[in-house]
């Protein structure tokens, strides 16, 4: 009598790896194609004018600028630089290009 209810548990075990299996292979198609949308988009790294634009008014409303770099900043960067960092912001890279339009160099 307990002879099926071991049969039963085995064949439940059998289908959720199964399952499994499936959701693995679903996901890896998943991101083979987020992965293929992300590499056919161009980088932008937000507009250069516009954040040159914020620095001269800034400037003008004298404005002070963020001292603190953000924390993956290198010594030797510029605000370029900035832009091949996994975790790209624009604000920063904002508050880069006002900083040095302000002080005439870059963070250290």
């Amino acid at each position: 009598m307990w002879f099926p209810s071991i049969v039963g548990v085995a064949l439940m075990g059998f289908l959720q790896v199964a399952h499994a299996a499936d959701n693995d292979a679903a996901r890896e198609e998943m991101q083979r194609k987020l992965n293929a949308e992300t590499m056919a988009t161009p980088f932008n790294p937000g507009d250069i004018k516009k954040a040159t634009a914020y620095a001269e008014e800034a400037k003008r409303q004298n404005v002070v600028p963020v001292a603190q770099a953000p924390s993956y900043w290198m010594p030797g960067w510029t605000c370029a630089s900035m832009s091949g960092y996994a975790y790209y912001n624009y604000t920063a890279y904002r508050d880069c290009v006002y900083y040095h339009h302000y002080h005439g160099r870059y963070w250290r």
